[in-house]
């Protein structure tokens, strides 16, 4: 019988005799580094000292880890003379795994033939009981980063596995399996819609319905009761609805109960752009070799289908990118720029869902020559790691609607027209998210934008309607009960806390949207604009310029708030060049008149004045100042004075 090596939990190596034995700790973690990698490329192939020092240790300092690593090989080499077997096998310059010499749980993860689609989902469930590597101790960033990638693969096999075993289940044991198997996943991601139908139709075939109901209503409030910012027990009451007959509404019915399968659609398409010519010396070709190794490390994925560097470079020097995006059915688009702030030069990434134009994460990372050449695959791992799970996480959003062409091809439709800031457009949108509540009456996304459509109509036409932002309140709060993982509901209630004269409120709401989605832009921006009414508009400032970062080719209204802070900070020159970049001027006109009136051009302040009066012509200044929140009287006066000045 053969030393078994086990990874899942504990890390630990077991003898023959079913016993614990002795063994460095970093060993067995290089055991495992290199046995997935020969794994996932091809068993045999040496790896250098040190690269794998560097996994190891994580230091800059060569001599330093190179003396860790060779302290380490002469401690595996005298405890594998002690045992009689090698499990390493060094040479002068490199290191290899010989998986023959043991047996080890990671390596049932691999297919087997002889399985069954049951057979394989049970194996895996046994596995993966515990996480990969749970136990260890003394991490470096390398090998915390390896390991979160690796736990993120492991849950996109089981995930594939449970989809592919679906079909087969029948018994009761098939069922108790199923459910096994989903309750793993929804620990992962238990706002997974896929899984929660799952697991319902799992729980209803054994009569244990109400175990469902619990598992996800405390799953739900376990978000909401950190912030406790007034959720409409009404809109609650409705949602829970959906359990009322055993399954959610729109769920599509799965072979537990009926016999009827499901088929999943094609895989997500990603495409990495290099980018763009440059005139940075070496740094274009480093960088694209930079952006080849992270696109060949989402190829071991299964989630997601990677367009080969070859496509992606001639799309990035395609003139009409958009145009080839869209007849390739590329859903993510990974968009890179090289930069060069003050001699700092870096890369800045960001990827985009192609279908909205939504920014769903960004990051800039550094460049410098030795940094890059020497850090290049540990960058490539955490850009492909951050790659896989939000491309997950957003899938799992767009999976709770897509398999209704119809609501999916209205929301877009409403998510286009919203970021033009001129009535008809609004009320167009507001249309399209009410035909796509239609097919799907609760889906998140489209009742924060049927929420927006509100907020946006009030603050267009000035005239103080408190019923528009009851209803922007309103589905902000359903949304957020739809899906409190979702940062835009947050968003929209925040802005209508706002404008409420909720303050306080409006920023915690702000903030949690921010903590939720790190990344998302629109949400950040909607941050910025509370600070300024808050008072706060140097942070206000800050906020909009990160927004602006993560969204470079800058809506409208991201210009507007940063004007408005510039206002505020009495930058009137500064606020005008904001406006001017604006592609539609005129709901900043109120604003340009203010501040040409500040800078004492009064012909200037004159023409913007006449112009809102063109649009509305019952526009009063108290009666403005009246409704719009903020927290600190100076800010009020500021604009009395300066309107006044304008000639409103």
């Amino acid at each position: 019988m053969k030393l078994r090596l086990e990874s899942f939990g504990e890390l630990r190596l077991i003898d023959p005799a079913g016993k614990p034995a002795a063994f460095p700790e970093k060993g067995l973690l290089a055991i495992c580094y290199l046995l997935d990698r020969d794994l996932r490329e091809g068993a045999g192939s040496e790896f250098p000292r040190s690269a794998l020092a560097r996994f190891l240790w994580d230091s800059h300092d060569n001599s330093d880890i190179m003396a860790n690593l060779r302290k380490t090989i002469s401690r595996v080499q005298a405890r594998q003379t002690q045992l009689g077997t090698e499990l390493l096998i060094f040479t002068a310059t490199g290191v290899r795994v010989r998986p023959d010499a043991f047996a080890g749980d990671l390596s049932e993860l691999v297919n087997h033939d002889s399985d069954d689609a049951l057979g394989k989902l049970r194996r895996l469930v046994t596995i993966l009981r515990q996480d990969f590597l749970a136990g260890l101790a003394d991490q470096s960033v390398g090998t915390r980063q390896w390991i979160a990638g690796q736990r993120d693969r492991h849950m996109a096999i089981l995930v594939d596995a449970l989809k592919t075993a679906l079909p087969a289940a029948r018994s009761r044991e098939d069922v108790s399996l199923i459910k096994e198997a989903a309750l793993r996943i929804f620990r992962e991601a238990p706002d997974d819609e896929n899984i929660r139908r799952i697991l319902l139709d799992a729980y209803e075939s054994e009569g244990q319905l109400e175990k469902a109901r619990r598992l996800f209503e405390t799953s739900k409030y376990q978000l909401e009761s950190k912030f406790d910012i007034g959720l409409d027990v009404q809109a609650l009451a409705e949602v829970r609805k959906i359990f009322a007959g055993g399954q959610p509404a729109q769920s599509v019915a799965m072979p537990l109960s009926d016999g009827d399968v499901r088929v999943p659609g094609p895989l997500p398409r990603l495409v990495l752009l290099p980018p763009g010519e440059t005139d940075v010396g070496a740094l274009p070709m480093l960088s694209e070799a930079l952006i080849e190794d992270v696109t060949i490390g989402l190829c071991a994925l299964n989630t997601v289908s990677v367009v080969a560097p070859h496509t992606a470079a001639r799309i990035a020097r395609n003139a009409d990118r958009t145009e080839l995006i869209l007849r390739h059915s590329i859903t993510y688009v990974l968009d890179t720029r090289l930069t060069d702030r003050a001699g700092n030069r870096a890369l800045f990434v960001q990827l985009i869902h192609a279908g909205s134009d939504e920014v769903i994460w960004a990051e800039r990372f550094s460049l410098e020559k030795y940094e890059l050449i020497s850090h290049r695959r540990d960058i490539a791992r955490q850009i492909a790691r951050e790659l896989a799970g939000q491309v997950r996480r957003h899938e799992t959003m767009r999976d709770s609607f897509e398999g209704n062409s119809a609501a999916y091809h209205s929301y877009l439709l409403g998510l286009r027209d919203i970021k033009r800031l001129a009535l008809p457009d609004v009320r167009r949108s507001r249309k399209a998210f009410r035909e796509a509540l239609q097919h799907s009456a609760h889906f998140a996304p489209a009742l924060s934008g049927l929420s927006r459509t509100f907020l946006v109509e009030w603050l267009l036409t000035a005239r103080g309607d408190s019923e528009l932002l009851g209803l922007a309140e309103d589905y902000a709060n359903r949304a957020i009960v739809a899906d409190p993982s979702l940062a835009a509901g947050f968003r929209e209630l925040g802005v209508a806390k706002l404008y409420l004269g909720d303050l306080d409120e409006s920023v915690v709401a702000l903030k949690l949207a921010e903590e939720l989605s790190p990344h998302y832009a629109d949400g950040i921006a909607s941050y910025a604009d509370t600070l300024v009414h808050a008072s706060r508009p140097a942070d206000a400032l800050a906020k909009i310029e990160r927004a602006i970062s993560l969204n470079p080719l800058t809506p409208t209204d991201y210009l507007w708030t940063a004007a408005g802070a510039n206002f505020a900070l009495g930058h009137y020159a500064e606020a005008l060049e904001q406006i001017s970049a604006m592609d539609d001027r005129t709901p900043a006109d109120r604003l340009s008149a203010a501040c040409w009136a500040m800078l004492g051009d009064m012909k200037n302040a004159r023409i913007y004045m006449r112009k809102v009066r063109e649009i509305y012509p019952d526009f009063d200044v108290d009666k403005w100042l009246s409704v719009v929140p903020f927290k600190e009287q100076w800010q009020k006066e500021q604009y009395r004075v300066a309107l006044r000045k304008a000639g409103f």
